[in-house]
């Protein structure tokens, strides 16, 4: 968290996944931050599946990647 930007991801419990419960709390993640003025980043990684699913259903946009350097 800076004051230009807000980065997230989300973690459902198993017992509460496929509902719609990740989706919904980071639409409202997002529009509070971009309320502030800020960028929300939404982050995830390349074998989560789920979060990527989630993330596509939020019509986001891949910006990014990781990258390691040894």
């Amino acid at each position: 968290q800076t004051s230009k930007a807000d980065e997230a991801s989300v973690y459902t419990n198993e017992d509460y996944r496929g509902r719609g419960y990740g989706v919904d709390v980071t639409t409202a993640w997002a529009a509070e931050v971009k309320k502030q003025g800020r960028i929300a980043l939404y982050s995830t990684s390349w074998d989560n599946f789920a979060s990527q699913s989630l993330a596509r259903n939020l019509k986001l946009v891949q910006y990014g990647t990781d990258i390691l350097l040894s």
